[in-house]
């Protein structure tokens, strides 16, 4: 536990200050005044420090193209932060003080002291994932030995389920410094999105010197963040990409709706001088949504399932278009280029693919490629997997609709909740939406009321791919979550019924939530209370394997499943011999021989 929180002082240091020279860069470059993104930027420090974790994951997956990720990024990541600390120290310290903080936010700064050991304490110990004993932890071992390697998905495909994640465990796993490759990221990631969370104070005002509820839209989607943190607590110790692609999608959607929203969404707005204002409300709204949608490129290279949500990017992109911003534009695409591009070309080395298992986009046939055949059948593997079915030869028989009964009688009883309510609220949204339609064809003009509405549709529209593609509870939990939780919260805020009424709906939501996940977080905590991980983080398996030769190469495959763990490389999940050495060394990388 002690070691978690050093961990996370290294990183909460380098991803703050990394965030913040990023977005006053892009501010610059936009022409955005940065006092005013500051003022209205919601949750300012979270959202620098996922601006600074993702620039950080973009310098480890650079690093990784060209050799190992450990001591010699470590030591140039702190110089470049330390360097940057000093070129901007007024800018940082200025309005920055942990004094002040303390005195006038006590109560605040209390809970988050204790959700930072409440969070310390589930990342030192836990579940560790499936996937991670079978791949995640293999994967971070070759990226901290090796760097990125050719054809490793020769040897296991799932190493060509490539995740920004990786790259940035591998740097922040101080193999070099402790022996051991620590995990801590996932719970840093889930400890800044209960920041958010905390939020939720808001909902609790005063009026005419009286306390009342005024919850706002965002607040109802807070609820379902502390449902799914309740969720994840248990596995943060394992670096499972749904991890981090769950609390990205709860931040993402928070952060949207809590954007000050100016007074008009009118998309055609200009100023009275017919000149674009580049610090309008309108404007400065618009580059806010921007920089979240960089967020969302970022997400997408953790878990490529979340592509739906860029559709986002239309808003501030057609608002720019409109307004002749060319700049605008051309500087969030090359944003969104820099942080995607490590990640395509890695997966292109990895698998020979660009976006493995997907065969839709190849460059070239390199040698180390993985056969079009095997790619495909493993994307075959994944949807069928989600539907509840193991064996993937079963494809061209399973429907669109037949495997529904048994896949919804495998469901635990909440989930089949959160699945029907989900129904509901798409249902709703659609009617929500094709009623909005007809109201502006008649009317021919925009409300603030429906602002709200293009994000209830994408949300739907993520909710919708994942259900089609590959419907693993797990990986689509967040939107389960989510989309009846936004749409109650739209619902709640929009129709005019009487405040009571609101105030008992969301009363009822925030009781139930809470209550049913303090009554499991306690048996988490009381569970793993007397396991020994409270100076040292509870370490990766070490499963048991046999051996067998491939070119000289002694290769490891364990005999439970495929839980092999971390400490034995390379590892298969089956003895093979359909794969050899393209060289002389591992990393040289791997061929698919016939």
């Amino acid at each position: 536990m002690i070691e978690v929180l050093i961990s996370w002082i290294f990183i909460g240091f380098t991803a703050y200050v990394t965030g913040f020279c990023l977005l006053h860069i892009l501010c610059r470059i936009l022409g955005v005044d940065f006092g005013i993104c500051n003022k209205e930027m919601p949750h300012l420090h979270v959202m620098r420090s996922l601006f600074g974790l993702c620039g950080i994951n973009v310098f480890a997956q650079t690093v990784s193209l060209f050799g190992r990720v450990g001591m010699v990024a470590d030591v140039l990541l702190i110089a470049v932060c330390l360097l940057l600390l000093f070129l901007m120290r007024k800018d940082l310290f200025s309005k920055f003080s942990i004094k002040i903080w303390i005195y006038e936010h006590p109560i605040t700064m209390t809970v988050y002291a204790l959700l930072i050991l409440l969070f310390a304490y589930g990342t030192s110990r836990g579940y560790m994932h499936f996937d991670t004993n079978l791949y995640h932890a293999q994967a971070i071992r070759w990226i901290e030995e090796y760097g990125t390697v050719p054809g490793l998905a020769n040897i296991q495909s799932r190493f060509g389920y490539n995740s920004a994640e990786f790259a940035l465990n591998a740097l922040y796993g101080f193999k070099w410094m402790v022996g051991r490759s620590l995990h801590t990221t996932a719970g840093y990631f889930a400890l800044i999105s209960s920041f958010v969370a905390v939020g939720i104070k808001d909902a609790l005002t005063t009026e005419d010197g009286k306390i009342c509820i005024k919850p706002r839209i965002s607040d109802y989607v807070r609820l379902g963040l502390i449902y799914y943190l309740g969720i994840i607590y248990s596995d943060m110790v394992s670096p499972a990409s749904d991890n981090y692609a769950g609390v990205l999608v709860f931040d993402i959607v928070i952060f949207w709706l809590d954007i000050y929203k100016a007074d008009t969404v009118n998309m055609n707005a200009r100023d009275t001088s017919g000149d674009f204002n580049r610090n309008s409300d309108t404007d400065v709204t618009m580059m806010l949504r921007a920089f979240i949608c960089i967020l969302i490129v970022y997400a997408i290279t953790i878990k490529l399932s979340l592509a739906p949500l860029l559709l986002l990017a239309l808003i501030p992109g057609i608002y720019w278009i409109r307004h002749r911003d060319h700049r605008s534009v051309i500087v969030s695409i090359l944003t969104g280029l820099i942080i995607s591009l490590p990640y395509f070309i890695r997966g292109h080395i990895i698998s020979g693919w660009i976006l493995y298992p997907s065969t839709l986009i190849s460059i070239g046939s390199p040698d180390w490629q993985l056969p079009k055949g095997m790619a495909q059948y493993d994307a075959r593997e994944i949807g069928m997997w989600g539907r509840g079915i193991t064996d993937a030869t079963l494809w061209d028989s399973t429907g669109f609709v037949n495997w529904i009964p048994k896949w919804w009688s495998s469901l635990a009883a909440m989930e089949k909740i959160w699945m029907f309510t989900t129904v509901i609220a798409l249902i709703y949204v659609l009617t929500v939406t094709i009623a909005l339609w007809i109201a502006l064809r008649k009317t021919e003009s925009e409300s603030g009321s429906y602002a709200d509405i293009p994000l209830m549709c994408i949300v739907a529209a993520g909710t919708v791919f994942w259900f089609i593609s590959a419907p693993l509870i797990r990986y689509g939990y967040p939107y389960l979550i989510i989309m009846p939780l936004l749409s109650v919260g739209y619902f709640a805020t929009t129709v005019n019924i009487r405040r009571i009424i609101k105030n008992l709906i969301f009363a009822v939501l925030a009781f139930g939530i809470c209550m049913v996940k303090f009554k499991y977080l306690t048996q988490d905590i009381l569970r793993t209370a007397d396991w020994q991980y409270y100076v040292n983080q509870q370490d990766y398996i070490d499963g048991e394997a046999y051996t067998y030769e491939v070119d000289g190469i002694t290769v490891y495959v364990a005999k439970d499943a495929g839980q092999i763990g971390y400490y034995k490389m390379p590892s298969t999940v089956e003895e093979r011999h359909d794969f050899s050495l393209r060289g002389d060394d591992l990393s040289d990388g791997f061929k698919h021989i016939q």
